[in-house]
Protein backbone atom coordinates (compact mmCIF):
# COMPACT_ATOMS: atom_id res chain seq x y z
CA UNK A 1 0.00 0.00 0.00
CA UNK A 2 1.14 3.32 -0.89
CA UNK A 3 2.16 6.08 1.47
CA UNK A 4 -0.62 8.30 -0.29
CA UNK A 5 -3.46 5.13 0.19
CA UNK A 6 -2.18 5.38 4.20
CA UNK A 7 -2.45 8.96 4.33
CA UNK A 8 -6.58 8.70 3.68
CA UNK A 9 -6.98 5.94 6.69
CA UNK A 10 -5.18 8.49 9.12
CA UNK A 11 -7.95 10.77 10.26
CA UNK A 12 -10.07 12.40 12.80
CA UNK A 13 -10.38 11.32 16.24
CA UNK A 14 -8.12 8.43 17.59
CA UNK A 15 -8.54 8.00 21.62
CA UNK A 16 -5.17 7.36 23.38
CA UNK A 17 -7.26 5.53 25.78
CA UNK A 18 -6.31 4.49 29.60
CA UNK A 19 -5.60 1.27 31.03
CA UNK A 20 -8.07 0.47 34.01
CA UNK A 21 -6.70 -1.13 37.24
CA UNK A 22 -8.26 -2.57 39.73
CA UNK A 23 -7.24 -2.13 43.28
CA UNK A 24 -4.62 -5.05 43.64
CA UNK A 25 -2.71 -2.85 40.57
CA UNK A 26 -4.58 -6.07 38.06
CA UNK A 27 -5.98 -4.69 35.07
CA UNK A 28 -10.04 -4.46 35.56
CA UNK A 29 -11.06 -5.96 32.49
CA UNK A 30 -15.14 -5.22 32.67
CA UNK A 31 -13.67 -1.88 32.83
CA UNK A 32 -11.81 -2.08 29.43
CA UNK A 33 -15.16 -3.16 27.53
CA UNK A 34 -16.92 -0.09 29.23
CA UNK A 35 -14.24 2.48 27.69
CA UNK A 36 -13.82 0.60 24.61
CA UNK A 37 -17.94 0.56 24.15
CA UNK A 38 -17.73 4.20 24.97
CA UNK A 39 -15.46 5.02 22.46
CA UNK A 40 -17.67 2.89 19.75
CA UNK A 41 -20.65 4.91 20.55
CA UNK A 42 -18.93 8.19 19.96
CA UNK A 43 -17.94 7.42 16.38
CA UNK A 44 -14.45 7.91 16.95
CA UNK A 45 -12.21 6.87 14.26
CA UNK A 46 -9.50 4.84 15.91
CA UNK A 47 -8.48 3.65 19.25
CA UNK A 48 -4.98 3.63 20.47
CA UNK A 49 -3.85 0.96 22.87
CA UNK A 50 -0.87 1.25 25.24
CA UNK A 51 0.49 4.63 24.68
CA UNK A 52 1.47 7.36 27.37
CA UNK A 53 -2.37 7.82 28.18
CA UNK A 54 -2.28 3.50 28.70
CA UNK A 55 0.80 3.75 31.23
CA UNK A 56 2.53 1.55 28.90
CA UNK A 57 5.97 1.78 30.86
CA UNK A 58 3.86 -0.11 33.61
CA UNK A 59 2.37 -2.88 31.26
CA UNK A 60 3.84 -6.16 30.87
CA UNK A 61 4.42 -7.58 26.86
CA UNK A 62 1.66 -9.96 27.52
CA UNK A 63 -0.92 -7.49 29.18
CA UNK A 64 -0.35 -5.52 25.85
CA UNK A 65 -0.85 -8.03 24.17
CA UNK A 66 -4.37 -9.18 25.66
CA UNK A 67 -5.56 -5.36 25.69
CA UNK A 68 -4.87 -5.37 21.53
CA UNK A 69 -6.73 -8.53 21.86
CA UNK A 70 -9.37 -7.93 23.87
CA UNK A 71 -9.92 -3.87 21.99
CA UNK A 72 -10.31 -5.85 18.71
CA UNK A 73 -12.71 -8.29 19.75
CA UNK A 74 -14.76 -5.52 21.79
CA UNK A 75 -14.67 -2.61 18.46
CA UNK A 76 -15.73 -2.85 15.35
CA UNK A 77 -13.95 -3.14 12.25
CA UNK A 78 -14.95 0.32 11.55
CA UNK A 79 -12.67 1.60 14.10
CA UNK A 80 -9.27 1.38 13.87
CA UNK A 81 -6.61 0.10 16.42
CA UNK A 82 -2.93 1.29 16.70
CA UNK A 83 -0.82 -0.72 19.16
CA UNK A 84 1.86 1.66 21.13
CA UNK A 85 5.30 -1.39 20.46
CA UNK A 86 7.72 1.54 20.60
CA UNK A 87 10.82 1.60 23.17
CA UNK A 88 14.55 2.20 23.45
CA UNK A 89 15.47 -1.56 22.65
CA UNK A 90 15.10 -2.19 18.87
CA UNK A 91 15.69 -5.86 18.91
CA UNK A 92 12.19 -6.06 21.86
CA UNK A 93 10.33 -3.25 19.73
CA UNK A 94 10.58 -5.78 16.79
CA UNK A 95 9.45 -8.82 18.54
CA UNK A 96 6.24 -6.60 20.78
CA UNK A 97 5.24 -4.99 17.33
CA UNK A 98 4.68 -8.39 15.85
CA UNK A 99 3.49 -9.57 18.62
CA UNK A 100 0.41 -6.63 18.34
CA UNK A 101 -0.07 -7.07 14.90
CA UNK A 102 -0.55 -11.08 15.28
CA UNK A 103 -3.11 -9.72 17.83
CA UNK A 104 -5.34 -7.53 15.72
CA UNK A 105 -3.48 -4.44 15.57
CA UNK A 106 -4.29 -2.63 12.48
CA UNK A 107 -0.83 -0.06 12.90
CA UNK A 108 1.42 0.63 15.54
CA UNK A 109 2.20 3.76 17.37
CA UNK A 110 6.64 3.51 17.39
CA UNK A 111 8.35 6.32 19.98
CA UNK A 112 11.33 7.76 19.37
CA UNK A 113 13.38 5.92 22.00
CA UNK A 114 13.58 7.91 25.22
CA UNK A 115 16.99 7.82 27.44
CA UNK A 116 19.50 6.02 25.12
CA UNK A 117 19.74 9.54 22.69
CA UNK A 118 20.18 7.71 19.28
CA UNK A 119 21.89 9.80 16.17
CA UNK A 120 19.74 10.63 12.90
CA UNK A 121 21.12 7.58 11.84
CA UNK A 122 20.25 5.23 14.80
CA UNK A 123 16.64 7.13 14.53
CA UNK A 124 16.82 5.79 10.75
CA UNK A 125 17.96 2.24 11.59
CA UNK A 126 15.75 1.87 14.77
CA UNK A 127 12.37 2.51 12.63
CA UNK A 128 13.43 0.59 9.32
CA UNK A 129 14.41 -2.35 11.34
CA UNK A 130 10.57 -2.34 13.20
CA UNK A 131 9.08 -0.86 9.51
CA UNK A 132 10.40 -4.30 8.08
CA UNK A 133 9.54 -6.24 10.63
CA UNK A 134 5.46 -5.86 9.98
CA UNK A 135 3.01 -5.54 7.36
CA UNK A 136 1.24 -2.80 9.13
CA UNK A 137 2.26 0.83 8.78
CA UNK A 138 3.64 2.66 11.81
CA UNK A 139 2.89 6.15 12.93
CA UNK A 140 6.60 8.07 14.52
CA UNK A 141 5.41 9.32 17.76
CA UNK A 142 7.61 12.61 18.45
CA UNK A 143 7.39 14.05 21.85
CA UNK A 144 10.05 15.67 22.96
CA UNK A 145 8.50 16.34 26.66
CA UNK A 146 9.13 12.96 27.36
CA UNK A 147 11.59 11.06 25.64
CA UNK A 148 13.95 14.53 25.75
CA UNK A 149 14.95 14.71 22.23
CA UNK A 150 14.07 17.29 19.82
CA UNK A 151 14.19 16.48 16.53
CA UNK A 152 14.40 18.83 13.37
CA UNK A 153 11.90 19.18 10.75
CA UNK A 154 14.56 17.72 8.49
CA UNK A 155 15.48 14.54 10.69
CA UNK A 156 11.56 14.02 10.80
CA UNK A 157 11.06 14.60 7.27
CA UNK A 158 14.10 12.44 6.36
CA UNK A 159 12.59 9.41 8.52
CA UNK A 160 9.34 9.71 6.99
CA UNK A 161 11.14 8.36 3.67
CA UNK A 162 11.37 5.42 5.60
CA UNK A 163 8.67 2.44 3.90
CA UNK A 164 5.84 2.03 6.33
CA UNK A 165 5.71 5.11 8.43
CA UNK A 166 2.56 6.76 7.30
CA UNK A 167 1.76 8.52 9.77
CA UNK A 168 3.55 11.15 12.97
CA UNK A 169 1.85 11.97 16.07
CA UNK A 170 3.14 15.16 16.59
CA UNK A 171 3.30 16.55 20.37
CA UNK A 172 5.43 19.18 20.86
CA UNK A 173 2.36 21.62 21.26
CA UNK A 174 4.27 23.48 19.16
CA UNK A 175 2.22 25.27 16.10
CA UNK A 176 5.48 26.40 14.39
CA UNK A 177 6.96 23.37 14.92
CA UNK A 178 3.90 21.19 13.17
CA UNK A 179 3.79 23.59 10.13
CA UNK A 180 7.59 23.14 8.98
CA UNK A 181 7.31 19.20 9.53
CA UNK A 182 4.39 19.44 7.67
CA UNK A 183 5.70 21.71 4.61
CA UNK A 184 8.50 19.65 5.08
CA UNK A 185 6.62 15.78 4.17
CA UNK A 186 3.71 17.55 2.47
CA UNK A 187 4.84 15.71 -1.07
CA UNK A 188 5.30 12.75 0.63
CA UNK A 189 1.70 11.74 1.42
CA UNK A 190 2.87 11.66 5.10
CA UNK A 191 -0.58 11.96 7.68
CA UNK A 192 -0.10 14.15 10.72
CA UNK A 193 -1.71 13.43 13.99
CA UNK A 194 -2.18 16.38 16.56
CA UNK A 195 -1.05 14.76 20.10
CA UNK A 196 -2.29 17.30 22.24
CA UNK A 197 -6.00 18.48 22.30
CA UNK A 198 -5.18 21.78 22.56
CA UNK A 199 -3.71 22.13 18.96
CA UNK A 200 -6.50 19.51 17.51
CA UNK A 201 -8.47 22.66 16.03
CA UNK A 202 -5.40 24.80 14.84
CA UNK A 203 -4.01 21.46 13.55
CA UNK A 204 -6.40 20.84 11.05
CA UNK A 205 -5.36 24.83 9.95
CA UNK A 206 -1.99 23.55 9.40
CA UNK A 207 -2.58 20.23 7.49
CA UNK A 208 -3.26 17.93 10.08
CA UNK A 209 -5.13 15.22 9.57
CA UNK A 210 -6.99 14.48 13.41
CA UNK A 211 -5.75 13.71 16.84
CA UNK A 212 -4.17 11.62 18.98
CA UNK A 213 -6.91 12.26 22.13
CA UNK A 214 -7.32 12.59 25.80
CA UNK A 215 -10.06 14.37 26.30
CA UNK A 216 -11.82 11.24 23.88
CA UNK A 217 -11.60 8.92 26.84
CA UNK A 218 -14.25 11.80 28.31
CA UNK A 219 -16.08 13.41 25.43
CA UNK A 220 -15.34 11.14 22.15
CA UNK A 221 -18.49 11.79 20.56
CA UNK A 222 -17.99 15.88 21.06
CA UNK A 223 -14.56 15.50 19.33
CA UNK A 224 -15.60 13.89 16.88
CA UNK A 225 -18.52 16.59 16.12
CA UNK A 226 -15.81 19.25 15.75
CA UNK A 227 -13.68 17.16 13.45
CA UNK A 228 -16.88 16.66 11.33
CA UNK A 229 -18.06 20.22 11.72
CA UNK A 230 -14.41 21.58 10.35
CA UNK A 231 -14.58 19.16 7.70
CA UNK A 232 -18.10 20.12 6.42
CA UNK A 233 -16.80 23.44 6.40
CA UNK A 234 -18.55 24.54 9.71
CA UNK A 235 -15.48 27.01 11.56
CA UNK A 236 -18.31 28.56 13.71
CA UNK A 237 -19.43 25.34 15.52
CA UNK A 238 -15.83 23.99 15.48
CA UNK A 239 -14.75 26.84 16.77
CA UNK A 240 -17.93 26.77 19.84
CA UNK A 241 -17.00 22.81 20.21
CA UNK A 242 -13.27 24.05 20.89
CA UNK A 243 -13.97 26.87 23.32
CA UNK A 244 -16.53 24.73 25.33
CA UNK A 245 -13.89 22.24 26.22
CA UNK A 246 -10.62 24.07 25.80
CA UNK A 247 -10.89 24.64 30.09
CA UNK A 248 -10.42 21.01 30.43
CA UNK A 249 -8.60 20.41 27.70
CA UNK A 250 -5.88 22.68 29.65
CA UNK A 251 -6.80 20.91 33.05
CA UNK A 252 -6.11 17.08 32.19
CA UNK A 253 -2.46 18.10 32.25
CA UNK A 254 -2.66 19.83 35.10
CA UNK A 255 -0.36 16.56 36.62
CA UNK A 256 1.17 14.21 34.41
CA UNK A 257 -1.18 12.11 32.33
CA UNK A 258 -2.74 9.75 32.73
CA UNK A 259 -3.68 11.06 36.68
CA UNK A 260 -6.17 13.93 35.87
CA UNK A 261 -8.18 11.47 33.15
CA UNK A 262 -8.42 9.15 34.83
CA UNK A 263 -10.01 10.69 37.65
CA UNK A 264 -12.50 12.32 35.61
CA UNK A 265 -13.45 8.68 34.68
CA UNK A 266 -13.53 8.08 38.41
CA UNK A 267 -16.31 10.67 38.81
CA UNK A 268 -18.33 9.73 36.12
CA UNK A 269 -18.69 6.23 37.31
CA UNK A 270 -16.98 4.99 33.92
CA UNK A 271 -13.87 2.84 36.30
CA UNK A 272 -11.63 3.59 39.34
CA UNK A 273 -8.41 5.92 39.50
CA UNK A 274 -6.09 3.69 40.19
CA UNK A 275 -2.66 4.09 38.27
CA UNK A 276 0.47 2.03 38.79
CA UNK A 277 3.51 3.64 40.51
CA UNK A 278 5.52 5.42 40.36
CA UNK A 279 2.29 7.63 39.40
CA UNK A 280 -0.39 9.08 42.08
CA UNK A 281 -3.48 10.39 42.22
CA UNK A 282 -4.00 13.78 41.70
CA UNK A 283 -3.86 15.87 44.75
CA UNK A 284 -7.19 17.48 46.29
CA UNK A 285 -6.74 20.70 44.82
CA UNK A 286 -5.99 19.52 41.05
CA UNK A 287 -9.07 17.26 42.00
CA UNK A 288 -10.95 20.41 42.29
CA UNK A 289 -9.88 22.14 39.66
CA UNK A 290 -10.38 19.25 37.50
CA UNK A 291 -13.93 18.88 38.69
CA UNK A 292 -14.87 22.92 38.45
CA UNK A 293 -13.58 22.54 34.58
CA UNK A 294 -15.82 19.25 34.01
CA UNK A 295 -18.84 21.14 35.62
CA UNK A 296 -17.89 24.13 33.00
CA UNK A 297 -17.35 21.99 30.25
CA UNK A 298 -20.86 20.30 30.11
CA UNK A 299 -22.74 23.14 30.91
CA UNK A 300 -21.13 24.88 27.88
CA UNK A 301 -21.99 21.54 25.76
CA UNK A 302 -25.68 21.35 26.53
Amino acid sequence: MSKNNFESEFRGVWTAIVTPFKEDNSIDWPAWERLLQLQAAGGVSGVVVSGTTGESPTLSIQEKISLVRKARAVLPKSIRLMAGSGGNNTEQSVELSRLCVDAGADCLLVVTPPYNKPSPDGLKLHFTTIAESVSVPLCLYHVPGRTGQLLSPDVLASLCTIKGIACVKEATGDLSFLTRAINKTRHRGTAFLSGDDITFLPGLALGATGVISVLSNVFPGELVQMFTAWQAGDRTRALELHNAMQPLMDALFCESNPGPVKHILAQTGVMNQNLRGPLAPVTAASAALLDACMAATRAALT
